[in-house]
């Protein structure tokens, strides 16, 4: 790894690191800004990384066990920072993570190789995406994609700010959908073979059924479980059948693409829990409410998204 591409995980270890000796409420966030920011950077990183490095066939593979990856750790980083909070302090989370970072550092380092210039190299960044921003089928998707963490991310945030479940069974809901992912990424030579646009039109439409279940079942633990499972499943499928829909209408621009995709992405989850303390407060919703009034709220947005899909992802007429 060139010390270019080691920049920003080194940024990320050592905000890590200054969020756990954070002196007060106002240096921690302003680390967390630093982590948020150097973080942002890897996706693109790693993805443009795959698309220099491996041949077609395999980088979907490699694309979607990549995302599933994503989507675990967030999962998983739910439940150990559950488990740290019990154990004793918040700050060993942050200990742990940055001992995690370090390894993978090192093993980043030792592992990667340089990668040949691509097509876009020596050209104009700002000028690339401003021309991928004035292809609409690319924004309607870049739109789509704001709704694929977000409303999963909302329902996980709804689901510990209840407090109508125990420790051990809000656990358990944080772990319902980790099996969705391993799934996701063992099935990943089957899903490869179905468009992605048709697996991105048939997921948002399954979450949007998910987010329905959610509605009547969320109160109770099984229910609330199971519909997490289902809208995981759908997620898992989403996230690489969209950045393989995106990078198909301009190869050519692979990075930049990545990029915009990344981008979309976890803005949608950053912007999710925002909506979950103004239910409670503003429109007066009961904690225990939270799940099933976030999960009203997801299925119109699916729907939205379902709609930008079928139109983005529509195979442009050729000329007579």
């Amino acid at each position: 790894m060139s010390p270019k591409r080691a920049a920003a995980p080194t940024v990320l270890l050592a905000a890590t690191v200054f969020v756990a000796c954070a002196p007060s409420m106002s240096w921690l966030l302003g680390g967390r800004i630093v982590q948020g920011a150097a973080a942002a950077s890897f996706a693109p990183s790693v993805f443009a990384y795959f698309g220099a490095r491996l041949p077609t066939a395999v980088r979907l593979i490699a694309v979607t066990v990549l995302t599933s990856s994503f989507l675990a750790a967030a999962v998983l980083a739910q439940v150990l920072a559950q488990l740290v909070v019990l154990a004793g302090s918040w700050r060993w989370f942050f200990i742990l993570s940055a001992i995690t970072l370090t390894l993978g550092l090192v093993l980043a380092m030792r592992g990667l190789r340089p990668t040949p210039g691509s097509a876009e190299t020596g050209q104009n960044a700002t000028r690339i995406l401003a021309g991928l921003l004035g292809r609409l089928r690319i924004v309607l998707l870049l739109i789509a994609t704001l709704a694929i963490l977000g409303p999963f991310i909302a329902l996980y945030a709804a689901l510990g700010h209840t407090g109508h479940y125990p420790d051990s069974e809000l656990l358990m809901l944080r772990l319902s959908a980790l099996p969705a992912l391993i799934w996701a990424g063992a099935a990943s030579p089957w899903l490869t073979r179905i468009r992605p646009s048709t697996r991105m039109i048939t997921a948002f439409t399954g979450a949007a059924l998910a987010s329905t279940l959610l509605v009547f079942t969320g109160h109770s633990v099984l229910g609330a479980g199971f519909g997490m499972l289902l809208l995981a499943t759908c997620v898992s499928v989403l996230a690489p059948a969209t950045i393989q829909t995106l990078t198909g209408m301009s190869p050519e621009h692979y990075g930049s693409v990545t990029a915009l995709y990344t981008f979309a992405l976890f803005l949608g989850a950053s912007l999710a829990a925002l909506p979950i303390p103004v239910l409670a407060t503003l429109a007066q919703v009961s904690t225990t409410g939270l799940v099933q009034v976030t999960a009203l709220i997801a299925i119109p947005i699916f729907l939205l998204a379902l709609t930008f899909t079928i139109f983005g992802s529509r195979t442009p007429q050729q000329p007579q």
